[in-house]
């Protein structure tokens, strides 16, 4: 990862600023909300409105003003600490603004991962894809703003996840790739257990059985989302479903390449 003088921002886990791998405590949780905040659009001027609302949740009190110049002035002691300019957190009539570049933050490494890794796996370098994206899921060390109480963050940290599973999904279709259906079906399943009514995930993993040679685990997972998303939701599965269900029974080689994210 490089870094911006050595110095790391974790969002994918408890808010940390980390110098090569020593910790730099972010004291409070109002502080880490207002890092977190701007963390997560570094090299953008984030309003004081916004940098309120994700602090205190909508309800600030008397004092707010006040109380968002000691949160920069603690931030800023931090990022001292760190060995960077104190100026790294800039001052603007309108906002804050976080001063680093991308790969700087854990987030924005992970996506930049993840985004090379699918054009290998689209090119067929399946090893350097497995490579990467373990160092690329390495980086989550718990979910997103794991230590952050705001909900506001909360949510955003839950859209973070998202693309965790996304990546854990790619991670499946690599295994299958490379031949490790074992591997893909393990993985897949846990994702399926974790989310339920995602019918991508059950896709994938049907077709992960198949490419095992285990066409009758196939259909039972067909017939077991068919039951969870009836009973808990009230729909039937989609079109995508039933047609890869249908070339299973075909054993319709095309339809059921893996080779692609659902």
């Amino acid at each position: 990862m490089n870094t911006w003088n050595d110095v790391t921002i974790r969002l994918l886990g408890p808010v940390t600023l980390v110098k090569g791998s020593v910790p730099i405590p972010i004291r409070g949780q109002r502080q880490r909300r207002f890092l977190a905040s701007l963390a997560l659009r570094p090299g953008q001027v984030i309003s004081k409105e916004a940098i309120i609302e994700d602090s205190w949740d909508g309800e600030p009190p008397l004092t707010v003003s006040g109380q968002l110049q000691t949160s920069a002035w603690m931030i800023r002691t931090a990022l001292a600490e760190a060995g960077l300019p104190r100026d790294a957190l800039g001052s603007h009539d309108r906002g804050y603004e976080l001063r680093v570049l991308p790969d700087s933050i854990d987030l924005f490494v992970f996506r930049e991962a993840v985004r090379a890794v699918r054009d290998l796996h689209a090119r067929g370098q399946h090893q350097e894809a497995s490579e990467r994206l373990d160092t690329a899921l390495a980086l989550w060390k718990g979910p997103a703003f794991a230590d952050v109480t705001s909900s506001r963050l909360r949510l955003r940290g839950e859209t973070l996840e998202e693309e965790r599973t996304a990546a854990v999904e790619l991670r499946a279709l690599i295994d299958v790739g490379l031949g490790y259906y074992g591997d893909a079906i393990t993985r897949l399943s846990e994702l399926v257990d974790h989310d339920p009514f995602r019918e991508d995930l059950y896709v994938s993993l049907m077709k992960a059985y198949y490419a095992e040679g285990r066409q009758a685990d196939a259909i039972q997972v067909f017939h077991r989302a068919k039951d969870i998303l009836r009973e808990q939701i009230g729909i039937s599965p989609g079109e995508r479903m039933t047609r890869v269900m249908q070339a299973i029974l075909r054993q319709d080689e095309q339809v059921l390449r893996v080779g692609t994210p659902a």
